[in-house]
């Protein structure tokens, strides 16, 4: 620890090192939150339901099932189609398409902001090493010359922890950065999946009202010939 704090006296580098690994902890914690307690849902079941409602035609309980969870790109998506469902199958595609659109933003959140921080840190480790070497050859050089081996192995040690901090700050934000992006992507395939559901769900459902209407005329025609034969 003595050494540490040695390090950070000496080498200006640790401080943005220091910097950025609390950056990354920080987008890492506030993304890994949003996608385990508000983008995620358990499809199967909320799909199961959205069926079951549409299929009866509840649409406004259905929407207020997707209601419940606002933050969900998957309700949001599932919304859009049902508040049009109504409207033309073109119109429905395009409400879905938007929606889906304006969920990646939310997915993806600053999750681009990890690659760079790890890149941007590994760097910041290799100038602060190099720099240091530079300034303890320097030393070395003015220095007495029973004191030169003890000065330069001192000096590279410090100089090496920039080098050491940059990579272990570079690491964990990689990782992080591989595991949100696929948390991610996993949930926009899910919505993908779902929202081609729904619009079969809106298609069966426009069809069946259809049939209903096409089978009203052929109701009305039998009154006036049950009437006629009364007669």
């Amino acid at each position: 620890m003595e050494t540490l704090l040695n390090a950070f006296s000496h080498s200006i580098f640790l401080y943005p090192v220091s910097l950025c690994g609390l950056l990354a902890f920080g987008i890492t914690v506030e993304h890994l939150v949003y996608l385990v307690f508000f983008a995620r849902l358990n499809t199967t079941s909320f799909m199961q339901s959205i069926q079951r409602l549409v299929l009866a035609d509840e649409l406004d309980r259905a929407i207020h099932t997707c209601l419940s969870a606002p933050r969900a790109p998957l309700a949001n998506v599932v919304k859009a189609a049902l508040q049009n469902a109504d409207a033309e199958p073109r119109t429905i595609e395009l409400a879905v398409e938007q929606a889906t659109l304006d969920a990646v933003p939310s997915l993806q959140g600053r999750i681009g902001y990890l690659a760079t921080i790890a890149n941007v840190v590994t760097m910041f480790g290799l100038l602060g090493t190099i720099v240091g070497l530079i300034q303890s050859f320097d030393a070395v050089a003015q220095a007495n010359p029973e004191d030169k081996q003890t000065m330069l192995a001192a000096g590279i040690a410090i100089a090496m922890y920039t080098t050491a901090g940059g990579i272990a700050v570079a690491i964990p934000t990689l990782a992080a950065h591989a595991f949100l992006v696929h948390r991610g992507n996993r949930i926009l395939d899910d919505v993908d999946r779902s929202a081609l559901k729904v619009l079969l769900m809106l298609e069966a459902r426009r069809k069946g009202r259809a049939g209903l209407v096409a089978e009203q005329p052929a109701v009305e025609m039998i009154e006036p010939v049950q009437m006629a034969e009364q007669g």
